[in-house]
């Protein structure tokens, strides 16, 4: 019957159908409910956890937050975790057949969500079939990203390290040999302390002209002293060379014990806010939302087709 279209056509059509879309409803409702059952939807659980970036030596212009928040998506965590938990089996994911990767990179991506929060923390949240291997799924991603930090922290400390002895044995090699110059003034030429040297003999042969000593005597003294003046120069030099080369090789020392520290180390860069727990609850199937759209998406378009037939006839 053809004719305008209006309100109280599309109500008429409605009345005349009742019985139809009301059985188009109740088949839809136990469709939807079989379909939800645990044996077609197995339920699915989630398990969070709020943590706050700690340790972490910021690149550019980018937060702690946003380094953590990179970690914890980067490819060697999600490739621990499948090969941990055998996720691989879990899913159901051949990964032998072509794009057999790609499928379970994307469910994991699928149930896996991190993101960062309005207060600089981030939020890592899990949903797996088993409540218990959600929360352990939680907690390792968290362990893996302290590792991951820690390997990247300690090769730049390696690095370091290799620099840092280098110049050590460098600032070392100098100081021998400094010393071992003065070790040869020191037995050869009786050099110890030129200042206190200098000052002791120029008092004595001061002393033996005074008092008349023989001439051997002030011969001697006066050998002493050119010796002195000889050889003295090189030694104030040396000496002077041996406390710079020291002071450098005690501030190099400290670094190079720092360095060693940092390689060391084992430190978390995580601070847990919220603990990742078992959950009692599942998340997945809304069992009420879904039986609530497939009643009304079923109807909707029972009654779409209604109105069509009625346009034709």
């Amino acid at each position: 019957m053809a004719g305008e279209i209006t309100f109280g056509r599309y109500a008429e059509v409605a009345r005349r159908n009742w019985k139809t879309l009301a059985l188009v409803a109740i088949t839809a409702a136990v469709v939807a409910t079989i379909a939800s059952m645990p044996v077609f939807m197995p339920p699915k659980y989630m398990s969070r956890a709020t943590v706050y970036p700690v340790n972490l030596n910021s690149y550019s212009i980018e937060t702690r937050t946003d380094q953590l928040l990179q970690l914890l998506e980067s490819n060697s965590i999600r490739d621990s975790l499948i090969k941990n938990f055998e996720l691989h089996e879990v899913y159901d994911m051949d990964t032998t057949r072509q794009g057999g990767y790609f499928a379970l990179y994307n469910e994991f991506k699928d149930r896996v969500e991190i993101r960062k929060t309005t207060y600089e923390s981030v939020h890592i949240e899990i949903v797996d079939e088993d409540p218990r291997r959600a929360r352990d799924l939680v907690n390792a991603m968290l362990d893996q990203a302290n590792l991951l930090a820690r390997r990247l922290q300690r090769e730049k400390s390696y690095e370091l390290l290799a620099i840092s002895e280098r110049s050590l044995a460098h600032a070392r090699e100098k100081m021998d040999s400094v010393e071992k110059r003065l070790d040869t003034l020191r037995a050869k030429e009786g050099i110890l302390d030129y200042y206190s040297q200098v000052k002791e003999l120029t008092k004595g042969y001061m002393r033996m002209i005074e008092s008349g000593a023989p001439k051997t005597r002030i011969d001697e003294v006066q050998g002493l002293i050119r010796d002195l003046e000889r050889h003295g120069g090189e030694f104030r030099e040396l000496s002077e060379l041996s406390n710079l080369f020291r002071t450098n090789y005690d501030k190099l020392l400290t670094e190079y014990e720092r360095v060693v520290n940092d390689v060391t180390k084992e430190l978390t860069y995580t601070n847990v806010i919220v603990y990742p727990e078992i959950s009692d609850k599942k998340v997945y199937p809304i069992r009420w939302l879904i039986l609530l759209l497939s009643v009304v998406s079923s109807v909707f378009l029972a009654y779409l087709l209604l109105i069509w037939r009625d346009q034709r006839a």
